[in-house]
């Protein structure tokens, strides 16, 4: 099962990798024409910390993000 603060993790690490696609001259125009396109709609990183932090499993059960600080390095 997959924790809300891994969650979190996973759509951050996402972000940075689209990011780093984009800038990336190694990588084909369409898959950096591709990452542009979808960060236009990704969540910054401020969105990402606000919902992560609004995390209260006592109040609703299917919380989807989790405060980040309150774990390892998922895999570690």
């Amino acid at each position: 099962m997959t924790m809300p603060y891994e969650r979190t993790w996973a759509l951050r690490c996402a972000g940075e990798f689209l990011r780093e696609v984009r800038r990336s001259d190694e990588c084909p125009e369409e898959f950096r024409r591709q990452a542009h396109v979808i960060l236009r709609h990704y969540p910054e990183d401020w969105d990402i910390t606000s919902q992560s932090q609004r995390y209260d499993p006592q109040s609703s059960p299917f919380c989807w993000l989790g405060p980040e600080e309150s774990r390892d390095e998922p895999g570690s």
